[in-house]
């Protein structure tokens, strides 16, 4: 412990105070080999830093060794390649969405952690429906084209206006880095219209790549991520937040090879604060060696989803825009 750090007094699933240490992780996408220890819940098995970042010390974290927040940019003249993967990962959110719900220009969406709000964009586009987005940061969005249709906040899930009730609520890789996931989902709870879905997208600690990389996984995105769940230990969450889970265990949009590059190259050193454009050849040509095994390994869930409902009270007719 430093003046940096403060303990966890209980889990973040289940709110349990009996945890023992599992095993420590340096941080990563960072220069520094600064240590955290992640600890496993005595009741329900998740896997959470016991010992993390302070909230203010956090910015220390998300510098220019943060591969997300520089985006396409960060890969040189090979940008243009990553955009169009994007482009296919946003199409992969889109339909995972239309599985759950039927969309039309009167639902309201929320993406929560929206980044570069592109998805969203995606879902206006072909559904004409109502769009928003929050992040702690509107650098994902500022200066960019094409999100003038969209409604876009700078804040956390605490920020959300009340009177803006959804249909859908989406978080794409946002939960594993909240340090209050109980308090989040309540509150998106109370923005939620009866009968609304939520969709949520984490890494999976059950996933094969983390028993490959161990330490090195990049699913625990040391210090960043203070929580790494399973499809049983996320359930638990949502279900003590007021959402009751009606799929779990479901492939994620993202694929299986982005998670495995990642660790492999944290195992083997990599400068996150340099042109990613020296890494692309070795990035592609793992994709194309790799791609009969990822085409299997994508069940193996190295990231999960976890599609959860709004009860609807006694007598509620179902809303225009969800639909089951």
């Amino acid at each position: 412990m430093n003046d940096s750090t403060e303990k966890v007094e209980a889990c973040l699933a289940c709110g349990s105070r009996r945890f023992r240490p599992a095993f420590t992780s340096t941080a990563q996408m960072h220069p520094s080999k600064e240590a955290f220890l992640f600890s496993r819940c005595e009741d329900c098995g998740l896997i959470f830093l016991s010992t993390r970042a302070r909230p203010e010390a956090l910015g220390q974290y998300y510098t220019e060794h943060y591969l997300p927040y520089r985006g396409d940019r960060a890969w040189g003249r090979y940008a243009g390649f990553v955009r169009q993967g994007q482009q296919r990962l946003d199409r992969a959110r889109v339909r995972a969405v239309e599985r759950y719900a039927t969309l039309s220009s009167q639902s309201k969406v929320l993406d929560v952690g929206c980044g570069k709000p592109s998805f969203l964009k995606s879902l206006h586009e072909k559904h004409a429906c109502e769009c928003w987005g929050i992040d702690f940061s509107v650098e994902g969005w500022r200066g960019e084209a094409g999100f003038d249709p969209l409604h876009l906040l700078e804040g956390g899930p605490h920020d959300i206006p009340l009177e803006q009730q959804f249909d859908v609520i989406t978080m794409w890789h946002y939960l594993e880095h909240d340090y209050d996931p109980a308090g989040t989902l309540s509150r998106l709870r109370a923005c939620a219209r009866p009968g609304a879905i939520l969709l949520v997208e984490v890494p999976n600690f059950n996933a094969w790549s983390r028993r490959v990389f161990c330490r090195h996984w990049g699913g625990f995105h040391t210090p960043r991520h203070t929580a790494i769940y399973t499809p049983q230990t996320l359930s638990i969450l949502l279900e003590r937040s007021g959402w009751r889970v009606v799929r779990k265990g479901l492939p994620g949009t993202l694929g299986p090879y982005i998670l495995w590059w990642l660790s492999w190259r944290e195992r083997r050193g990599a400068n996150w604060g340099a042109s990613m454009a020296r890494y692309f050849p070795e990035f592609l040509a793992g994709s194309i060696l790799l791609a009969p095994v990822m085409a299997l390994r994508r069940w193996s869930l190295d990231t999960q989803l976890v599609v959860a409902v709004v009860s609807r009270p006694v007598g509620h007719k179902v809303g225009r825009s969800v639909g089951w």
